[in-house]
């Protein structure tokens, strides 16, 4: 499938060392088009706090990340002379989340790009061909995958380091794959293809059959039955196909098979108490291995779940506070702490002039179920039952956020993180290589600047498969807290690559209001810098592109020298400089 403009022009820019600065500075225009590897792909994390799993912390810990994966992690680990060190004597370093379900890195064509058009004068409503019924299992999600995909960023910043991805559809949308939420190609992606069978109780679009729940599971049905009758002709045609016609074959049946065998899951979606039953129904009677995601009103089927042997994922997702029209008063902004207190099931507005009485009443309902939802993962905690989380639906700039709103609604914190790894570790079969902080896992690591948990705790790098992903700058967001007189001037930088050192200059000036400066490549091409933050020590600052990706440039200032950090998409290179010149109000 051809990529798109505008996904083509967001591309991942591959340059030669050169013009890995130019692809922040100048854009993709002048790129070369091969692929650099980075200086080294050897981290030491020192002296952090190292969470290896839910209950299991070593205050202060070196983990060594060498070829994409944990080499050594303990208090004693010697650092590797080639190891970039990142310090993290005030960092806390967790394995990476582990989502349970999502669409993320995954990109659908339209029916145009697919061929289909607009076909609903030339189709049988009652009787439509397979794709526009959303009947795709043959299809797979690693066709859609785009590594460069903006919502994969999004929730690399929140934690999430690898998943559960399926295609988006109807009923069938295709086979999931599970991922790394980073890397350059769909191939540096993968981790494994085709584990799950993606289904859902959605019906098809454009009032074709099937246009109900009811028909949707009928015809889940059929299928099953159908590629069972199948089966048994083929196995009866191997045994001997002396006077018999060979069985039937197509890419929707045959895709089925291991559904029906029990190789392959089905991983159904499904939010309210009303599908959540219907699905579990479906699997009593017909028999597959499932996956359930979604569950935002499993609080009311939590029986239905305990008798269940499957893996459970919860939305991520909250609903927001109901909200008042200007013209109402605040009664309910006053009541919702208690709302059950002040609501009334039997209120009915027997006029026009009760109209703003039902409107109060109808408000305090929404947040009695509400709260239902804020204290659903307590609610399963208490349970017993064993969920992670899935991320599908939920904003990603929203889930730190929700999850404190779970944790303040009675959800403990080591469930919270037990969700975020070992659980869904354990739920998709990848606990050998994913989950924990330990030796010989793949390196997966989120490093905080505190607890997870905490509102004012900022992710400042990701690894994804041993990739150095650095947050810094972002979270910097621009604030000068230390005397902006040791790093106003002129400096000279030199950057290491696998090509040799290339040099330029970076030039600061303000006050302790703000800072501005301007990044010079070694073409002469000139930058403004962006999100430029200093505590004192801690220098950071964004260059950013236009069309390629931004160079984010992390150091640590001592007198008139700095040394650190540069990193674009993932690739990190090592980067030291000079102050040649500076205000004469700035030399000490």
């Amino acid at each position: 499938m051809t990529a798109s403009p505008s996904r083509r022009a967001a591309g991942v820019v591959r340059v030669g060392l050169a013009l890995l600065l130019l692809a922040a500075t100048a854009g993709a225009a002048h790129a070369q088009e091969y692929e650099v590897p980075p200086v080294t792909d050897t981290y030491a994390l020192t002296d952090a706090r190292v969470v290896q799993a839910p209950g299991q912390v070593l205050e202060s810990a070196t983990v060594v990340v060498r070829d994409g994966l944990i080499e050594a992690v303990g208090p004693d680990v010697e650092v590797p002379y080639d190891a970039r060190r990142i310090a993290g004597d005030s960092l806390v370093v967790y394995a990476g989340f582990i989502d349970g379900l999502s669409h993320a890195g995954v990109d659908m064509p339209d029916d145009e790009e697919e061929g289909r058009g607009n076909r609903d004068e030339d189709i049988d409503r009652g009787d439509p061909p397979p794709d526009r019924a959303g009947i795709q299992p043959d299809r797979t999600v690693r066709a859609f995958l785009y590594p460069d995909a903006s919502d994969l960023d999004g929730l690399r910043q929140a934690g999430f380091t690898a998943g559960h991805v399926v295609p988006e559809g109807q009923m069938l949308p295709g086979q999931g794959a599970y991922i790394h939420y980073g890397g350059e190609t769909v191939t540096d992606l993968m981790i494994t293809p085709s584990p799950t069978l993606f289904a859902q109780l959605q019906t098809a679009e454009g009032y074709v059959y099937p246009a109900t729940g009811m028909a949707v599971l009928a015809k889940m049905r059929q299928l099953f039955r159908e590629t069972e009758r199948r089966e048994k002709l083929r196995a009866a045609y191997e045994q001997d196909p002396t006077g018999r016609r060979q069985p039937p074959q197509d890419p929707i049946h045959d895709a089925l098979v291991p559904v029906l065998n029990g190789t392959t899951p089905m991983a159904f979606y499904a939010d309210d108490a009303l599908s959540i039953h219907r699905v579990l129904d479906l699997q009593t009677k017909l028999g597959f291995p499932l996956v359930m995601a979604g569950l935002a009103e499993s609080a009311e089927t939590v029986e239905a779940l305990q008798g269940v042997d499957a893996p459970l994922f919860l939305t991520l997702d909250l609903p927001e506070a109901p909200t008042r029209t200007a013209a109402a008063d605040t009664t309910v902004a006053d009541t919702t702490d208690t709302p059950s207190r002040y609501y009334n099931p039997e209120f009915r507005a027997p006029s026009y002039r009760q109209v703003a009485e039902e409107e109060e009443n109808l408000e305090l309902r929404h947040a009695i179920e509400r709260q239902d939802y804020l204290e659903t993962a307590a609610t399963l905690e208490d349970a017993g039952l064993d969920f992670g989380f899935t991320t599908r639906e939920a904003d990603a700039g929203d889930i730190r956020a929700n999850l404190r709103t779970m944790i303040d609604q009675g959800l403990s914190e080591q469930a919270a993180l037990a969700a975020l790894t070992t659980r869904p570790a354990a739920h998709l079969g990848l606990s050998d290589r994913l989950g924990t902080v330990e030796a010989g896992k793949v390196a997966n690591l989120v490093v905080t600047d505190g607890s997870y948990f905490a509102e004012d705790t900022s992710v400042r790098q990701v690894f994804v498969d041993g990739r150095l992903y650095d947050y810094t700058a972002e979270d910097a967001g621009g604030e000068i807290t230390g005397d902006v007189a040791a790093v106003v001037g002129t400096w000279s930088y030199t950057l290491e690559t696998p090509q040799g050192e290339f040099s330029g200059t970076i030039t600061f000036e303000g006050d302790q209001s703000g800072l501005e400066g301007t990044f010079t490549g070694p073409d002469g091409e000139e930058q403004a810098l962006e999100a430029i933050s200093f505590d004192g020590t801690t220098l950071s600052f964004t260059v950013p592109s236009d069309g390629g990706s931004p160079l984010s440039v992390t150091v640590t200032v001592q007198e008139d020298t700095f040394e650190g950090s540069a990193s674009v998409r993932g690739q990190s290179l090592s980067i030291s400089g000079k102050r040649t010149s500076a205000p004469s109000t700035a030399r000490k």
